[in-house]
């Protein structure tokens, strides 16, 4: 008789760290007779700890860039890979913001290496880990360049917007490694739309709405390099009194705000049917629900912005907010698909 390897036991061996087992398997049934198969999902902890490490580092580092874009500091090291010419660059504000942030990008990025190494070598057969886990290699690397040329460049509004939309691509990607690491690989044929043999339309709208919230966030930064942010003046929701203003920057921040109207509706359409869905899965419920208080907030805060004159931390809070809704729907891009595994130990023993 053998025994299940429990999901999130530690394997006996250091070597054992980090594979995946396959060789059991439990079967299940749910009220209507469906059969559900669920695999054994074991990953090493320290492969989860580095994936969640991963992840907040990446989001310290898309928070600090965004405190050298609204301080100005992009030019605090006019040169690149080294800032002034060296390695321990001058002791002023503007150098050390962007050599902090260049110092952020190189541990960040061997963490995103180690975790890409990790996965080739023991996960290559698990798409779930390694199309992610690659494409953010790849992001990592048009990241750094992009980084490069904006400097060499002298801040081209162009490249920064660039350098962002890639930034939050590769944060999405690496979401999804983490929740996979921690969750075990989603089955793709998803039940809700399955018993009609029809798609999951809350998956859809899941990714519809991520994809709108990608476009909120490249909006968002291109009315700030564009120089559009103080084009409406102190006027919420219309900008200069009007929903459709004059001037190109007005309509640039103008359309910033009918986007985040847009994508608003969609997470309350995603939160009304995630709580109406049959299944009792609290974590995406509850996701849902994260997910709508940070975005409240985010638009709170971009109202008070505006209200109290364009203070430098109450933008960056709006691009911090703005961020975090962004990994709670990719999260819960995840989430929409039943996972593989349990999250709890596997109970019962299989026999040999």
């Amino acid at each position: 008789m053998k025994l299940p390897v429990l999901a999130g036991s530690r394997p006996a061996h250091a070597a054992e760290a980090w594979t995946l087992d396959t060789s059991v398997s439990s079967t299940t049934f749910s009220d209507d007779g469906t059969e559900d198969h669920r695999r054994a999902w074991s990953v090493g902890t320290g492969f989860r700890a580095l994936t969640l490490a991963t992840v907040i580092f990446t989001l310290a580092l898309v928070t600090l860039g965004g405190v050298v874009r609204l301080t100005d500091s992009g030019l605090g090291c006019p040169d690149w890979p080294l800032c002034h010419g060296k390695i321990i660059p001058p002791a002023d504000a503007a150098t050390l913001i962007e050599y902090s942030h260049r110092l952020l990008a190189s541990v960040t990025g061997l963490l995103v290496l180690a975790t890409t190494l990790i996965v080739w070598r023991s996960y290559r057969k698990q798409p779930w880990l390694l199309v992610p886990t690659t494409l953010g290699f790849i992001l990592l690397i048009v990241q750094v360049l992009l980084g490069g040329f904006t400097v060499l460049k002298e801040l081209p509004a162009s490249i920064v917007l660039a350098h962002l939309a890639t930034a939050e691509a590769l944060i999405a990607s690496l979401v999804v490694v983490c929740m996979v690491a921690f969750r075990g690989p989603p089955i793709t044929d998803s039940r809700e739309g399955g018993d009609r043999g029809g798609p999951d339309r809350f998956l859809i709208l899941v990714l519809a709405t991520l994809l709108a919230g990608y476009a909120l966030l490249l909006s968002g930064s291109y009315v700030t390099v564009s120089g559009a942010t103080v084009s409406c003046g102190q006027g919420w929701p219309l900008c200069q009194g009007q929903f459709i203003p004059e001037g190109y920057y007005a309509t640039i921040h103008m359309a910033h705000r009918v986007v985040g109207l847009l994508v608003g509706a969609m997470i309350v359409a995603v939160l009304a049917m995630a709580w109406r869905r049959k299944e009792d899965f609290s974590a995406m419920r509850w996701t849902t629900v994260i997910v709508g208080g940070l975005f409240l907030a985010q638009i709170m805060i971009g109202a008070t912005i505006l209200w109290m004159g364009f203070p430098l931390i109450l933008r960056l809070l709006h691009l911090v907010a703005a961020t975090l809704v962004w990994v709670g729907l990719a999260a819960l891009a995840v989430l929409s698909y039943k996972p593989t595994a349990p999250t709890s130990a596997l109970k019962g023993v299989s026999g040999a």
